[in-house]
Formats: structure tokens, C-alpha cells, sequence
């Protein structure tokens, strides 16, 4: 998996990365075999003589070109998957996407507002499921799609969320190392709340 560690701010730790489940590919990988299949079974149909000259060496080189497009863009595919990464940290979760041109987004513990983990019948049976997290300063709702092992990963998100809203994420106090500072006192009648 691709590390994050140059994306990581002062005191911010890595706690898992996900991605998209790998069953994402099958699909792809179905429609490519069977289009170079066909490509290939109607290159085939061609007569290796054609008005009394021999072709048969440029249906090879147009076999050759198919095969080369194909995996080239199977590979293209993969990469995408592969790349295409949802990280949480100890203050954020960190979208990554992109294979020569990157995009990287983040959204900040403190401004989600809702988490929801959504597994119909199909991803229950691989064990994926997606994650839909509403924050505070975005249109819509994000959604982190196919996610293996989605139980695992969304309790983390919870844990995470509850730590830096419990004080992970204040500075420490003037002096003091490896300790965070407490958070704030409630005001008012004592009866404080998030």
C-alpha cells in the first residue's frame, strides 16, 4: 500500500488505509477478455489472401496491436485501483486517487457530522460494504465505496472520531512531552456536550 508518511502533519499518525475490494477488477477484467476475444475471433475471419496478395503477416501485426492495447489498458485499470486509497489518521481521513496525475483530499475528524456503513446482500457475501461520511463544510456526502473488511474499518473511524473529539487532537502543554493538554472545561450550567 502506498504510504502516506509525506501527507502526515506535526504529531499525526497513520492508524490503517483501505481500498476499493479487489473484486472491483473482475468486471473489467471480463469486459476486456471478452472484447480482445471478439477483436481477435474477427481478425481471424479475414481471408490470409486478399485480391491475390498474402495478408497474413499484417493480421498479425493487427493481433499483436490488439493484444498490446488490451493489457496496456487492463494495467491502466489496475493502477487506478491501486492508487485510489481511503487513509484514516489519528486527526483526518485522507482520499487519494490518481496513477500519473495525484488528487488528495482530506476530511478533518472534528468537522464529521455523520458516519453510515451501508452492506446490501452482494457485499455482505465478500465481506465489503460502503462507508458514507457527511462533514461539516462539504456538498454532500462522501462515500468510500467497496471497502474490504468494512466492519473493521468504520469501527476505526468511530474509535478515531471519539479520540480527537476526547482530546487527541490538543497540543500539549508548554514543557511537556508525549502528553496531550485536557480539553477545555464545559461553560455554563456544567451540562457540556458535543
Amino acid at each position: 500500500m502506498p504510504r502516506m508518511a509525506a501527507h502526515l502533519l506535526e504529531g499525526e499518525s497513520e492508524i490503517a488505509t483501505e481500498r476499493e475490494h479487489v473484486l472491483v477488477l473482475l468486471p473489467i477484467v471480463a469486459a476486456v477478455v471478452v472484447c480482445a476475444a471478439a477483436l481477435l475471433f474477427l481478425i481471424q475471419l479475414i481471408p490470409v489472401h486478399v485480391l491475390g496478395h498474402d495478408i497474413a503477416g499484417v493480421r498479425l501485426v493487427v493481433d499483436a496491436v490488439i493484444v498490446v492495447l488490451v493489457v496496456a489498458w487492463l494495467l491502466v485499470r489496475v493502477l487506478r485501483w491501486r492508487f485510489h486509497t481511503y487513509t484514516l489518521t489519528s486527526h483526518r481521513i485522507i482520499l487519494s486517487r490518481g496513477v500519473l496525475s495525484r488528487v488528495t483530499e482530506s476530511i478533518g475528524l472534528d468537522r464529521v457530522q455523520d458516519t453510515v456503513m451501508r452492506r446490501p446482500l452482494a457485499d455482505r457475501l465478500i465481506g465489503a460494504g460502503n462507508i458514507e461520511i457527511e462533514s461539516a463544510g462539504r456538498d454532500g456526502v462522501e462515500v468510500l465505496r467497496l471497502i474490504p473488511h468494512a466492519d473493521r474499518f468504520y469501527t476505526q473511524i468511530l474509535q478515531a472520531i471519539e479520540n480527537h473529539r476526547q482530546g487527541a487532537g490538543y497540543p500539549a502543554a508548554e514543557g511537556e512531552t508525549g502528553r496531550t493538554a485536557p480539553p477545555p472545561a464545559p461553560h455554563g450550567n456544567g451540562q457540556g456536550g458535543l
